[in-house]
């Protein structure tokens, strides 16, 4: 999922792919506000699940946004 995630930042959102670690936050990529709410709409579209920009900019880290697209994931 993480891979997955990863290539939706690339394709996307023209990250470098050397700017993006589990680790990383919203910040981190460059990420404003409104990207911010671009990057959730661009998930749940991708994924087929639903999350909120403010989960997404809760969350902050990617690692902890990649755990809760596995979650809902599973649960749909």
């Amino acid at each position: 999922m993480y891979e997955s995630v990863k290539s939706l930042l690339t394709d996307e959102f023209k990250i470098s792919e050397d700017r993006i670690a589990p680790d990383a936050t919203l910040e981190d990529l460059g990420l404003d506000s409104l990207a911010s709410v671009e990057f959730a709409l661009a998930l749940e579209k991708g994924f087929g699940v639903e999350i909120t920009d403010d989960e997404v900019v809760e969350l902050e880290r990617l690692d902890r946004i990649v755990e809760l697209v596995e979650r809902r994931k599973q649960a749909s």
